[in-house]
């Protein structure tokens, strides 16, 4: 150092040395010798106290030293400096971001972008700040721009390749996403980003290829094995099934930071206990904070409950379809309902019943997460019932800023929001007493099950004969309308045993990719089942013909490792019966939940050997099959009705409410203390 001090007083008149100087400054701070490189900022802004690229670097060295927000003083004072500088203006930006301060990013961002138009990275950061801002179109049109100026940059290419299908253009963001592995083609990440097109698409095998090849690049990309192994289950291919099953089971015992970058939602398809899918979701739910989050203030007791649904999905989705006819019979004059949505209006016929039957629509799918927040906590919400959990498009950041008195998880995700939520809503089937304790919410029973039918859709009068939908004329029929993805090889390998035991016997599943269809064909053969025992039912554009196809089925067979949900209600609703195996975790029980519910206990089994018997029971015996239809006719017109439904709907807003007032909601305990009815 007695070196530079010699320098420091001929620095005005040499500039080559200030430039040596600031370089070898800058040089220090990206090796991280972040003393070093401080002594010689302070060295140069002695002589120099208005140098703004000095200033600058200062102001990002201070922040990463924590103090935040002298950096950001610093950054404002050099941009005052030198106001057309892009960098010094995005670098500023950049220090908004990491502060929370999402809307005066874009603002730094777009005026740094007006400076230096033709600078890539200063666009690419611009629309992922855009982005997080809710201003998606914006982002796509700033890289859209940019390509013409950049037309190889990797990052532009697949950020906007990402976007392109987060809003359903398939075609252009493979295309985008290609040239981006081109241009950088030892970059995990955009093969990663390739694959999930890929996928979109129901190309699997191309899918799976680049996930292998991104996990070649990093064999540590935690999101490239849980995409490799939700393509291979989309596929059913299960070439890769239990290695990943195994790694990720020892990936429970790494750093929490390292298991949040498994997908909660993923994770439940892995054949896993409800311990350990809950140490995934806490690990992801600590990450998914936008800020510390105080407690909303609990108001005195008010005439009317202010209940907010928070969901992507109220529209021609399963979760929509199962609320359709539940959400608008609330009672008005004791609850005011109001729906957050977050995905854009979808025209269907199920989300006009939603939007016309509730208080108020609040449309928030192009809102940053600020936005988001402050939208719902002007609402004045009491009760916030999050539908989403951690699936697709649902924002689980937004559950970490406290924005009602009382948050509870609801329906469209079948597990913990690892403590994101107070109160998860279940049912003694779904979730039994014994795992309540490994849960970071209270757990509330609703009486029946936790999930309403479909009563919203209705069967189309006719489904034509089982052979104008492929299945033979005579023999029974077994169907597993689920989706393919949750086919596991220990359910499949049942299939084929039961199919083997009932001479003329079908099962029909449900068509997805050709890759698909042609997997499960080859497993057949695999396990001496001839392939045209496969039945595959194409997707029907309406959900009344899909309804009424159910006629011809006589018992749906369910999966093992993630149970059917909206697909078993389903079945029920239409006369079918469903028979499940109960698991070690809820999204293996919701047909447990459902059987117990409509008086179908008999076929709720505890065993894969049970499950493959009572299958081959029920096909011998005519009787026994047409006695669970006589049940199911019986009481789908009294139990578990639309209107029965949201009472005791309201009924555990009330309890749940008076808990939160008493302040007696416990993170893994039963409310009321010990009620299992």
């Amino acid at each position: 150092m007695d070196w530079w001090i010699l320098k420091k007083r001929s620095m005005d008149e040499t500039p080559s040395d200030l430039d040596h100087i600031v370089a070898d400054a800058r040089q220090r701070h990206r090796a991280g010798e972040l003393d070093a490189a401080a002594e010689l900022y302070e060295l140069i802004l002695a002589q120099l106290p208005d140098h703004p690229e000095v200033l600058q670097l200062k102001g990002i060295l201070v922040a990463q030293s924590g103090e935040m927000g002298k950096g950001l003083e610093l950054l404002e004072r050099a941009v005052e400096l030198a106001p057309e500088s892009g960098p010094i203006r995005a670098n500023l930006a950049k220090l908004r971001l990491d502060l929370g301060d999402v809307i005066g990013a874009v603002s730094a961002y777009e005026t740094a972008h007006a400076c230096d138009p033709n600078n890539p990275e200063i666009a690419f950061n611009l629309a992922g700040a855009l982005v997080m801002s809710g201003r998606q179109a914006e982002a796509i049109a700033c890289l859209e721009s940019t390509l013409d100026v950049a037309p190889c940059h990797p990052g532009i290419l697949a950020n906007l390749g990402n976007l392109y299908r987060q809003n359903g253009r398939y075609e252009e963001s493979r295309d985008l996403l290609e040239r981006a592995v081109k241009a950088a083609p030892d970059d995990p990440e955009m093969l990663h980003s390739l694959g999930v097109t890929l996928s979109s698409l129901r190309e699997y095998e191309g899918a799976s290829a680049c996930f292998r090849a991104a996990l070649g690049a990093d064999p540590g990309f935690i999101r490239a094995a849980a995409q490799l192994f939700f393509a291979g289950l989309h596929a059913c291919d299960w070439s890769d099934y239990s290695n990943l099953v195994e790694n990720f089971r020892r990936l429970l015992s790494a750093d929490p930071k390292l298991v949040a970058e498994l997908s909660p939602f993923i994770a439940l398809f892995l054949p896993f206990s409800q311990d350990e899918l809950n140490l995934i979701a806490t690990a992801r739910a600590r990450l998914s904070s936008i800020s510390a989050g105080e407690r909303t203030v609990v108001p005195p007791t008010p005439e009317r409950l202010r209940i907010g649904y928070l969901s992507a999905d109220l529209g021609s989705h399963p979760v929509g379809r199962l609320l359709a006819d539940v959400l608008p019979r609330h009672n008005a004059a004791e609850f005011e309902v109001t729906v957050f949505t977050l995905s854009s209006a979808d025209g269907s016929e199920v989300q006009k019943a939603i939007h016309s039957g509730v208080c108020r629509i609040e449309d928030v799918s192009r809102s940053s997460a600020a936005e988001v927040v402050a939208c719902i906590r002007a609402a004045d919400i009491h009760i916030l019932v999050d539908l989403g959990g951690f699936t697709l498009g649902a924002r689980p950041e937004i559950l970490s800023a406290r924005l009602a008195p009382l948050q509870v998880g609801w329906l469209g995700y079948c597990g913990s929001m690892g403590g994101l939520n107070d109160v998860l809503l279940a049912d003694p089937e779904v979730l039994p007493p014994e795992l309540a304790p490994c849960f970071h919410e209270a757990v509330a029973y609703l009486p029946g099950s936790f999930m309403p039918l479909n009563r919203f859709d209705q069967p189309t009068a006719s489904a034509g004969t089982r052979v104008d939908h492929g299945l033979p004329a005579e023999g029974f029929v077994y169907c597993a309308f689920n989706a393919p993805a949750k086919i596991d090889p220990e359910t499949f390998a049942a299939w084929m045993e039961i199919l083997a035991a009932v001479d003329g016997s079908v099962l029909w599943v449900r068509e997805n990719a050709p890759t698909t269809s042609n997997n499960l064909r080859a497993a057949a053969r695999l396990a001496g089942i001839n392939a045209d025992r496969l039945v595959f039912a194409p997707t029907e554009p309406e959900m009344a013909d899909h309804l009424a196809r159910h006629c011809h089925a006589d018992l749906f067979l369910d999966t093992f490792v993630y149970g059917a949900h909206s697909t078993a209600a389903d079945a029920i609703s239409q006369g079918v019966p469903v028979l499940t195996r109960a698991g070690p975790a809820m999204p293996a029980r919701v047909g447990a939940s459902l059987c117990r519910t409509y008086g179908l206990g008999d076929l709720v089994v505890k065993s894969t050997a049970e499950y493959v018997a009572t299958a081959i029971a029920v096909a011998a015996d005519h009787s026994r099959a047409a006695n669970y239809r006589s049940v199911l006719v019986s009481v789908l017109d009294t139990v578990e009705t639309s209107e029965k439904f949201v009472r005791k709907l309201e009924s555990a807003y009330e309890m749940l409410w008076r808990a939160r007032c008493s302040e007696t909601l416990e993170p893994g305990t039963i409310i009321p203390p010990g009620d299992t009815s």
